[in-house]
């Protein structure tokens, strides 16, 4: 998200846990619906309380072949994502910020009752812009993540993101290309066998050259004729040729804020790609129940795929200019419009990855120069929520102890 809108792996973590107390300097070395529904009683805010482990997931993942909108485990045990997402390695910052993403680890297994973890890694800082030299320390970084959420129980979701590019082609990389394929030609290498590792292909595409609805899936599907991008299917096809046996979620077009019209247009991936799940982030449009059964809800209905909710926040943002236009990710009447959605998504077995443990997305914002409280969530007052600047009156308000809640209820 931008504000703005048992091969090598296993080896590698055994190795690890023999030697968790070593010294880091030897692990580097190793590794150079409608306003007027009143929300239900199960959408209360939460309030600030003690630490709720949730009920864990095990792999493998795949499509329960009695009902192919249902991810299965261990045991046949239906998987239903809670979680969080955790964008700390996207940013040019990211060492600075590995102390924080563990402590959202932590609290994304104790205190939100999660069983997922969503880790938003740059294809760019792994392999830079060229997509050919490896950044050893980068690596380093992705595989403690995944080594400290592992330990906490947490299935990982590893997502390729290059909206935090290095300025010079931030923004410029649409969709997935052949360095996307060299991105997941090494997380496969490293993870392909793992059942508790989840592959997110590639975060939110943009189509570069949007014009019909056909058009638009066609693009994402197949790529684009003489530009780089080669289209979700073909990077799909290819993680698959490296021997990846994981859990796929694949983000639709547009930034994947619908799947709407995807069936009719001939957008949808084929069958011989593995298990995968469909993952919207954002739904646009009216946030009614008859919006959501056009951007995702008929995928369910029709039994034609799972589908997840890759990525979601809703908020007041902070004023930037006066007057300010309504931005897409702030819902007008979310007091009621949010636990609505939030009543869809469980009704239709759509779990979450909620964007993200910091102040004013999902949690109060703390006094200046500390550090924000993981149990205490931010709330949504229908008094003073406002998605206009200059009718703030609250600002930093958000859907925190909504989705707090919802994760204790359902997987608490």
């Amino acid at each position: 998200m931008s504000i703005t809108k048992l091969a090598r792996a296993g080896t590698r973590r055994r190795w690890r846990l023999t030697t968790a107390g070593a010294a880091l300097t030897l692990t580097l070395t190793v590794v150079a619906a409608g306003a007027g529904v009143a929300p239900s009683a199960a959408a209360a805010p939460a309030a600030a309380g003690p630490s709720c482990a949730g009920k864990t997931a095990t792999g493998p993942f795949k499509i329960n072949p009695k009902n192919r909108t249902q991810v299965i485990g261990a045991k046949g045990a239906v998987f239903i994502s809670y979680g969080t997402t955790i964008p700390g390695l996207a940013g040019g910052n990211w060492r600075s910020l590995e102390g924080l993403d563990r402590a959202k680890i932590q609290a994304t297994a104790g205190d939100w009752c999660g069983n997922t973890v969503r880790l938003q890694v740059s294809q760019d800082d792994l392999f830079g812009t060229n997509g050919t030299s490896l950044n050893r320390a980068y690596l380093m970084a992705i595989e403690d993540q995944v080594f400290y959420a592992q330990e906490r129980h947490l299935v990982v979701v590893i997502n390729d993101t290059t909206e935090s590019a290095p300025p010079s082609v931030a923004g410029q990389q649409l969709g997935p290309t052949k360095a996307t394929e060299t991105f997941w030609k090494e997380m496969t290498t490293l993870y392909g066998q793992d059942s508790q590792v989840i592959f997110d292909l590639f975060n939110e595409p943009r189509e570069p050259n949007p014009g019909s609805l056909q058009a638009d899936w066609t693009q994402w599907r197949n790529g684009t004729p003489g530009t780089p991008y080669i289209g979700m299917e073909n990077l799909a096809k290819y993680v698959r040729a490296q021997g990846a046996r994981n859990l796929f979620w694949v983000e639709g077009p547009n930034v994947a804020d619908s799947f709407a019209g995807m069936i009719r247009s001939g957008g949808e991936l084929t069958q011989n790609v593995g298990p995968f799940v469909y993952a919207i982030h954002h739904p646009a449009g009216a946030h009614t129940r008859a919006s959501w059964f056009d951007d995702f809800g008929y995928l369910i209905n029709d039994g034609i795929a799972p589908v997840v909710e890759g990525e979601f926040a809703n908020y007041e943002p902070a004023p930037t200019a006066n007057p300010e236009p309504i931005p897409s990710f702030c819902w007008l009447g979310a007091w009621v419009a949010v636990p609505n959605y939030l009543n869809y998504l469980y009704a239709h077995g759509v779990g979450m990855s909620a964007y993200q443990l910091s102040g004013g997305l999902l949690l109060k914002m703390p006094p200046k120069g500390k550090q924000p409280d993981y149990s205490d969530p931010n709330t949504i007052s229908p008094l003073t929520w406002s998605c206009l600047s200059n009718f703030q009156l609250v600002p930093y308000q958000g859907a925190g102890s909504l989705i707090l809640s919802w994760f204790r209820k359902h997987n608490g």
